[in-house]
């Protein structure tokens, strides 16, 4: 019948009765706008409370909608406001519905799902109406009659919202966890107590901003619920979902959680402790799921919120109960027999690193040993190519912001205990494959700081002097003393590349932090006159270059692993000889050659630049190219560091640039730029000593 009607309508009458109910309600809402408030909440209460049936549904909603935006034009001192607040135990009564108290659909065919579903929709705009009383009805000072009444009122409904918020949450779990079927229906009821379950974690994020300490005793109905909610919405958007709208639904409710804790963090923190270990357990606010970007951009809303809950704990929360709960969850998330997440582990790291940032030196004091366990498990973690570096930098961060907070004779003995923890060099010659992890780790650390702490640094690198001449002593032994077969060409490149172990790539590892370290410190104390390169009568310089020089001959095989800066396809078409040693793609990562020049800047006297001159033009000279161009290449960075000063040692580098612009394309625009700075330096043409 109604198709029929339909079909004998004109498009005029259509347009009619779709556009009359919306008028209709729109008149509605200007005839109880027009109402007195006394009036006006009698009519509202009589339609919350009717029990007529169906039909009266979209009146509820509205009417509640409706409630909830004339109540923001009250204040919470006005006479009027006591009246409003006697309709929040109307509205609870909604929260409070349960499925089998709606009346079924006029064809007496109305399923248990969409009943439900009606339902959550009047229980969302309780909710809703519920935070906007709580938001303009309670006094903003905790004083007084006014706030001892509205907590009257609103602890009631705040245990009414927590129960339902605990009673959804296991709903929706459940059928996270496939035990309510997975037909269409139970997927958009699962979809609706999702919707659900945000609105009610909003709602009790509003009321726990607002009864502060009066909440105290629905703390653990509250959290509990939370978390795990959390926890199962993440599982979900890792193992990913083919309906946009379920994950667009999960997002939300990901963010609504993570609204509602910060609520609490920020409200009571001293109160956190007892549920910390389930805030930061596997899939809770650690789990990548709150951190990758989805199709909305990389910038999502739910990463911000992520970064304010966690700055929250990490500033509220007392360090003495937040480091040790974080070296826990540290703990669980890095063991190698079982479960393990480094980017959890990371993220873990990374509230760590602000509660260190936001505390007094002071009150880190008694739980240093506890950040220190905590960075020699990060340190300790073995991954691979992608999940070491980041690991690594995640911890350098926490160290640095610590060491930050120390004096400079609590730095040291901070230091020896690491390089305890890193073991004798020693173990490396013997194959360790767990030391050479150690030695990366500890020279990763010990460069971050060398960046940062430069000349305050350099005490502590004199206390592993030793080790830094046994790193490179291991490197020169595996990579300037091998024997290999003389073939020319290419193909003798690629036998020397490939003639490598596993093993000897593991032991070498630490060679380009160390460089980075080295190469930090030298700047540094260049820039304090070099006095510390000058060190014991010159002996230091000395043992560092003597290595140094011998790198630049080296043969480094492919396999050896680098950080860069360079792209797969760069990589691809650049030898691991060009990144280690020339600097290609590893300005920031450690070369030799950008060690060589900081060295040279800090000896600082013609004396010991001749040494150093020496081994530069050697590799000038050198039978490889590869070696040619990085000497060319390191002798052109020196003289553009150190200027005028070294323009002495000239004349006796001209013979070897005069060779090499007769070189390849790119050694010889080297070799011409190193003469076109030594004529600009010396204010005269360098022609006729080229001849």
């Amino acid at each position: 019948a109604k198709l029929l009607l339909g079909m004998t309508m004109s498009s005029a009458e259509k347009r009619f009765w779709d556009a009359a109910p919306i008028a209709t309600s729109e008149c509605l809402e200007s005839l109880q706008n027009l109402l007195p408030v006394p009036h006006f909440l009698a009519s509202v209460s009589s339609i919350l409370t009717g029990e007529e049936e169906d039909a009266s549904h979209f009146h509820k909603k509205k009417i509640i909608k409706l409630l909830a935006d004339r109540v923001a034009e009250v204040s919470s001192d006005s006479p009027e406001a006591s009246l409003f607040l006697e309709m929040v135990p109307d509205l609870v009564a909604q929260v409070n519905l349960d499925p089998s108290t709606m009346a079924v659909a006029a064809d007496g065919k109305d399923s248990s799902a969409s009943s439900m579903r009606r339902t959550i929709v009047m229980q969302q705009g309780a909710l809703i109406a519920i935070e906007s009383f709580a938001r303009f009805l309670y006094p903003s000072t905790e004083n007084g009659k006014l706030a001892a009444s509205a907590a009257a009122v609103f602890l009631p409904a705040l245990a009414s919202v927590t129960k339902l918020l605990d009673d959804t949450a296991l709903l929706w779990i459940k059928a996270n966890d496939g035990n309510v079927g997975n037909s269409e229906v139970s997927s958009g009821v699962a979809d609706a107590q999702c919707q659900l379950l945000s609105s009610s974690s909003l709602c009790v994020s509003t009321l726990v901003t607002t009864l502060k300490a009066r909440c105290l005793p629905q703390l653990p109905t509250i959290i509990k619920p939370l978390v795990k909610s959390l926890k199962s919405a993440n599982i979900l958007l890792l193992e990913g979902s083919n309906d946009p709208a379920a994950s667009s639904t999960g997002e939300l409710l990901q963010l609504s959680i993570l609204k509602t804790l910060q609520a609490i963090a920020e409200t009571m923190p001293q109160f956190l402790l007892p549920y910390l270990s389930l805030i930061f357990s596997n899939n809770g606010l650690p789990s990548k799921a709150l951190r990758q970007g989805y199709e909305h951009g990389v910038e999502h809303s739910v990463r911000t919120a992520v970064a304010q809950l966690e700055t929250a704990l990490a500033t509220k929360v007392q360090v003495r109960q937040l480091i040790p709960a974080l070296g826990q969850a540290l703990a669980k998330n890095l063991r190698p027999d079982g479960y393990e997440s480094w980017e959890e582990a990371c993220s873990i790291m990374n509230v760590m690193t602000i509660a260190v940032e936001s505390s007094q030196r002071s009150v880190l004091s008694p739980v240093i040993g506890k950040i220190f366990n905590g960075l020699v498990m990060a340190y300790g973690y073995e991954g691979d190519g992608e999940s070491t570096p980041r690991m690594l930098q995640s911890a350098n961060k926490c160290l640095l912001s610590l060491v930050m907070k120390l004096s400079e004779s609590q730095l040291r003995p901070l230091y020896a205990r690491l390089r305890e923890w890193r073991g004798n060099i020693e173990d490396a010659k013997e194959g360790s494959l767990s030391s050479s992890a150690r030695r990366y780790a500890f020279w990763s650390l010990s460069a971050e700081l060398s960046k940062s702490l430069r000349s305050i640094f350099l005490p502590c690198l004199t206390s592993v002097l030793t080790d830094v001449i046994d790193e490179l002593e291991i490197a020169v032994s595996l990579l300037c003393q091998r024997t290999k077969k003389k073939t020319d060409g290419s193909k003798r490149r690629r036998v020397e590349e490939s003639d490598s172990s596993a093993d000897d790539m593991e032991k070498v590892k630490s060679l380009q932090p160390l460089l980075l370290c080295l190469e930090s410190a030298l700047k540094a104390d260049a820039h304090e006159g070099g006095d510390w390169t000058r060190g014991d009568d010159n002996q230091r310089y000395n043992m560092i270059l003597n290595h140094l020089g011998k790198l630049l001959l080296a043969q480094v095989p492919k396999e050896t692993p680098l950080l860069s800066d360079l792209t797969s396809k760069e990589k691809a078409s650049t030898s691991a000889y060009q990144q280690i040693v020339q600097g290609v793609g590893t300005l920031e990562y450690g070369n030799v050659v950008g060690c060589l020049t900081a060295l040279a800047a800090a000896a600082g006297n013609e004396q010991l630049w001749k040494p150093l001159n020496f081994a530069v033009l050697e590799a000038c000279g050198h039978e490889r190219n590869e070696v040619r161009k990085a000497g060319i290449g390191c002798l052109l960075s020196i003289i553009e560091t150190i200027g005028e000063e070294y323009m002495v040692l000239l004349p006796e580098c001209l013979p070897v640039i005069s060779e090499l612009l007769e070189d390849d394309e790119d050694t010889a625009a080297m070799a011409k730029e190193c003469v076109r700075q030594g004529e600009e330096l010396l204010g005269e043409s360098l022609e006729d000593s080229l001849r």
